[in-house]
């Protein structure tokens, strides 16, 4: 047995679709041949394909069928999503898609669903027409921004008579995309990462400031993304509008001097910085502490450059792998590797924001990973949360073989 597998526990959901009776032989062998402890959760319909006692047989647990069974079992709607380390459901139909999608927990899985929230993986399986239409694919794509996993439907002969996508994926396909997963859960576990994300604003008075346009919506996605693979998150955000994930710590700060403080607080004990913050270049000299009259407002700005905060975190911490960002477009390649070389940076991620949907305040982000070492990777367009993980699996990837 790999040793990604020991001592895990999942909550298997079970839907009401025809591929049912596929999750049986799946349960046998996430039990008997892999020794992990699994729970089962049948809904109302999933109960009219099959009975419960082949899947008691199977987990040797009772089967959970009901949302307030005749015994009290304390809180098992928040334990079996959030005292797990996977909520594998298989076979997801459109349906329990659709719920997961809209925050709705009428009933025992959805509700453990909703607990679990990006630890749940969905195997899908339905008619290729449910599955091809556009409110189901829209309803796919916001959990996958969302952390979500999703094992797509193979294509072939349905039990409906029809022929496209919406089979339920093989048996070695779905164990392959849980192992991946409830490996991906241990990749940062016991490792501090603290991500800067958003502008900063540097004041010139009580109402008015000097700022970019950055959203923080990278940086939040690798903190989410961070979270999900076991990290202790410290997330040192300027104003943004975007949610925290609620397994981090959020740090609330205006100014770039703010934020050197808070990284000079927390981020000497850091395994990894992500420097995604957009920290504004300039700051006024002055700052007047209440607002300015329109009479009172100077014919010129006194000015001065905000502290480097890469360069200043590298002497506070030496061993730390720093991983910064970089928005240019004149030469972008050559200014980026200057920066991460004069920073000691051991990463820097190039962004160019005159590529379509690349940098500022989008949901989707493209860029150049480079390396000090020289190696450098390109990552493809893709939605942010997306691109936080193919970002942190390169990063992992390289320092093991490095």
């Amino acid at each position: 047995m790999q040793t990604s597998w020991k001592n895990k526990r999942i909550t298997l959901g079970l839907t009401g679709g025809i591929a049912i009776y596929k999750s049986a032989g799946l349960l046998r062998r996430l039990v008997n041949d892999l020794g992990l402890d699994v729970s089962v959760i049948m809904t109302a319909a999933a109960q009219k394909f099959m009975t419960p006692l082949i899947f008691e047989n199977f987990s040797g647990k009772a089967v959970v069928t009901e949302m307030f069974p005749r015994a009290r079992v304390g809180t098992r709607h928040i334990d079996l999503g959030r005292d797990v380390d996977l909520v594998l459901v298989c076979p997801a139909t459109a349906n329990i898609v659709a719920k997961a999608a809209h925050g709705i927990a009428d009933d025992m899985l959805s509700t453990v669903i909703l607990t679990a929230g990006s630890k749940t993986l969905f195997a899908l399986a339905m008619n290729s027409h449910m599955y091809l239409n556009p409110i189901t694919q829209a309803n796919i794509h916001q959990l996958q921004e969302k952390g979500y996993g999703f094992i797509p439907p193979e294509s072939g002969d349905l039990a409906c008579h029809d022929t496209g996508p919406g089979r339920l994926a093989g048996e070695e396909t779905i164990l392959e995309a849980v192992r991946q997963r409830l490996s991906w859960s241990d990749r940062l576990r016991g490792k501090r990462v603290v991500v800067t994300a958003g502008p900063t604003r540097e004041y010139l008075d009580s109402v008015r400031f000097i700022s970019n346009r950055s959203s923080g919506k990278m940086g939040y996605a690798i903190a989410a993304e961070a979270c999900q693979q076991g990290a202790e998150v410290i997330l040192i955000s300027g104003p943004s509008h975007e949610s925290a994930p609620p397994d981090s710590q959020l740090l609330v700060v205006e100014s770039a001097l703010e934020m050197r403080q808070a990284l000079i607080e927390h981020g000497k004990k850091a395994d990894y910085l992500f420097m995604t913050a957009a920290v504004e270049d300039i700051r006024p000299v002055k700052q007047a502490p209440t607002k300015l009259k329109k009479d009172e407002l100077p014919d010129s700005l006194a000015i001065t450059r905000s502290p480097d905060l890469v360069s200043e975190f590298r002497k506070l911490n030496t061993t730390c792998c720093i991983v910064a960002f970089s928005v240019e477009v004149e030469d972008g390649k050559r200014r980026s590797l200057h920066k991460m070389q004069t920073k000691g940076a051991d990463y820097i991620v190039w962004n160019n924001p005159a590529e379509p949907g690349s940098a500022f305040a989008t949901d989707t982000n493209a860029g150049l990973l480079m390396a000090a070492d020289g190696q450098e990777w390109r990552l493809p367009l893709a939605s942010k949360r997306r691109f936080a993980a193919e970002l942190i699996e390169q990063i992992l990837t390289h320092r093991r073989g490095a």
